[in-house]
């Protein structure tokens, strides 16, 4: 039998204390300033072909409730920081901690209208589940987003807590405000703030492409842990060079990625991405259980990635 884990002095419920930090990220991270100081972005494709085939052949067995690019989206990130740890990490006080779930957090409005409602959806991706990653998040986001539209009022937990906060009179909101921003930089928020901070969750998503937008960035937040915002693009159509000089037009989404450059490296944020781009291209792999095994190497190579 497995010895349960000591906790370490300055750890919290939410997060592991992180002790093996390189020498140098560790005194740089001392000097280098917060999260927003340190942002890295990142842009990269996805090749069409594969996801939209396979998402046609998905629906057309489930027509009802459809799966979307953005479903696929979240399975392969959950999957992703699943293999990936340090995708999971955050840095408060100069300490790095690694979150003990993997999260995300999306903007769902009532209506694509001017003015219409915006409430927040949560997922957690268990990575210890027999459910598949893609049917976690289908399922997820389904009930939430039905939850969230299916009257004018209903709201998500979120959303409750910030109407509440809003309302309170002028220097009771101040003063609650200022707690807030003050147990966060301590890290002694309550579990209850933490569980519905959209600002505490391993990645921020935001699907642009849904209303037909694009962007290469977005700022991270120093309230919250959050160390890395992820956007979602709309379909294009670019040119695929060969050796010879040819080119073929191929379809893409478009991703870009903010990160925390502190908790981790080029090469480590390099090799993540091909994690990505290789659940994302063959997104079968989806489909089997998220505690089952795989040997991305060896997609990665398959795929030339």
């Amino acid at each position: 039998m497995s010895k349960k884990r000591k906790k370490l002095k300055g750890e919290k419920y939410d997060a592991y204390l992180v002790r093996d930090v390189e020498p140098m990220q560790a005194l740089m991270t001392s000097v280098i300033g917060d999260r927003t100081d340190n942002e890295a972005v990142c842009r990269f494709d996805i090749e069409l072909d594969a996801l939209e085939a396979y998402l046609e052949k998905k629906n057309s067995e489930n027509p009802e409730y459809r799966y979307t690019f953005f479903h696929v989206v979240c399975a392969a990130l959950g999957r992703t920081i699943a293999e990936r740890p340090r995708m999971n990490y955050f840095i408060r006080n100069n300490h790095f901690y690694e979150r003990k779930e993997i999260s995300f957090t999306a903007v769902a409005k009532k209506q694509k209208l001017d003015g219409a409602e915006e409430g927040l959806i949560i997922m957690k991706y268990n990575k210890d589940s027999k459910e598949s990653p893609i049917d976690q998040m289908h399922n997820s986001i389904c009930k939430q987003v039905y939850n969230i539209r299916k009257s004018e009022d209903s709201h998500d937990d979120t959303t409750n807590f910030m109407k509440t906060i809003v309302n309170l009179p002028t220097p009771l909101y101040k003063l609650v405000v200022k707690l807030i921003k003050a147990l966060d930089r301590k890290g002694n928020l309550p579990k209850d703030i933490v569980d519905i901070n959209p600002y505490s969750k391993t990645c921020f998503i935001s699907n642009l492409g849904s209303i037909k937008m694009d962007a290469d960035y977005h700022h991270l937040s120093n309230f919250g842990s959050n160390s890395f915002f992820a956007i979602i693009g709309r379909k294009d159509i670019k040119p695929f060079f060969q050796e010879d000089g040819s080119y073929v037009m191929k379809k893409v989404l478009p991703f870009s990625l903010t990160i925390d450059e502190r908790i981790g490296d080029g090469v480590y944020f390099a090799n993540t991405i091909k994690v990505f781009k290789a659940y994302m291209l063959k997104p079968e792999l989806l489909e089997l259980p998220a505690n089952q095994s795989i040997d991305i190497k060896a997609i990665e190579a398959e795929l030339g990635l």
